[in-house]
């Protein structure tokens, strides 16, 4: 008797497992799930710049030529924008212009406006650009010569968060 509990304990516990194992799977492999919340993970502050200027891939100074409109990347919603890229602090291969994307809960950025954006270039072969660093709003800077918090310009705050990337 006592075996055959046993057994029955051991393909209990293997459904168990299976079923776990299935629904891991599943939640693993289905994909987006249109109108569903996204939670995105952070590891940075977004309100400190020297933890941003450290996530980012790529940190530089533009001016927004004009909203294009929205579109969905991977399900996820997005604003798009052309920029002019100005000085670039962090990064490589940043110049003219680029797509820049925006969560639709993110601030709009004006046209005309100046920033400095910490961004995460994505690459595909229909919409390269650049999506502005989770939650880490673009900074508003008209002029990188104007003094920053904690002493000098604007852009040597930028230029010493990111003289070690």
């Amino acid at each position: 008797m006592p075996r055959r509990r046993t057994v029955a304990v051991s393909l209990a516990g293997a459904a168990v497992l299976a079923a776990l194992a299935w629904a891991t799977h599943h939640q693993l492999t289905a994909g987006p799930v249109p109108g569903a919340a996204v939670e995105a993970m952070v590891l940075h502050d977004p309100s400190d710049d020297g933890e941003v200027a450290a996530a980012a891939t790529a940190l530089w100074h533009g001016t927004v030529l004009r909203r294009t409109g929205d579109r969905t990347i991977a399900g996820i919603p997005s604003v798009r924008y052309e920029v002019e890229v100005g000085r670039v602090f962090k990064g490589v291969g940043l110049a003219g212009t680029v797509v820049v994307t925006l969560t639709p809960d993110d601030r709009p950025l004006r046209d005309g406006a100046r920033y400095i954006f910490p961004t995460v270039p994505w690459q595909d072969t229909a919409r390269d650009g650049h999506a502005v660093l989770a939650e880490a709003q673009p900074r508003p800077a008209d002029d990188l010569t104007a003094p920053a918090a904690g002493g000098g310009t604007v852009a040597e705050h930028w230029t010493r968060l990111t003289s070690g990337a």
